[in-house]
């Protein structure tokens, strides 16, 4: 995969955060500061349980000034305040947050927390694994899907391969504001680096 962007580099580092950094502290180290989703009471285990798609009824209050526009990473917290993962927002989708890693997640492996670039390289990177663990491409075919959204851990992103045709489609927003970073990464893939890219929103 390619190597993140210079911007996105100098726009935040992990580097000099403890392995095991929080949520919360790596969001204090984001030049712009991160809004926050604080869900409802009682509502938190259906989204640490693994639904990824936050829906408006389940969002008790926004804590964030300026307030998040569409495709802004936040942070989303339970009732207390304490985050539980972060996403990226949709000011006008009845899923007001992709859910993109869990807090657990980023205290693993904080140099993907807050970071699209770097969450998309490593996602889009584990289903090409294990897409080759299947065979895909085989001799048999050259058409399969090499992002499955929710089943990829990348929901509302989807990537299909036609021979020499690989087709990013969308049902999220966030998907059209990293466009680029998307076909940067899917360019860079062996398989595919020769196909076409075609966008459908």
């Amino acid at each position: 995969m390619k190597q993140l962007s210079a911007r996105l580099m100098k726009s935040l580092s992990v580097s000099s955060l403890p392995a095991t950094a929080t949520l919360q502290e790596i969001a204090y180290s984001y030049p712009r500061g991160v809004a926050k989703v604080v869900l409802k009471k009682g509502k938190t285990q259906l989204f640490k349980d693994g639904n990824p798609m936050v829906y408006s009824g389940a969002v008790d209050r926004i804590i964030g000034r300026p307030p998040p526009k569409t495709g802004d990473v936040v942070l989303v917290a339970d009732g207390t305040e304490k985050p539980i993962g972060w996403g990226l927002y949709n000011s006008v989708s009845m899923f007001c947050v992709r859910l993109m890693q869990l807090e657990d997640d980023a205290t693993r492996d904080p140099s993907c927390a807050l970071n699209i670039e770097k969450l998309l390289e490593t996602r889009i990177g584990a289903a090409v694994e294990l897409r080759k663990r299947l065979c895909l491409p085989s001799a048999n075919t050259n058409s399969y899907r090499l992002v499955n959204s929710e089943g990829d851990r990348l929901s509302g992103l989807i990537v299909d391969v036609f021979g020499d045709l690989a087709v990013i489609a969308s049902s999220a927003a966030w998907v059209e504001k990293y466009k680029p970073e998307i076909e940067a990464c899917i360019s860079s893939i062996n398989d595919v680096n020769h196909c076409k890219l075609a966008t459908i929103f």
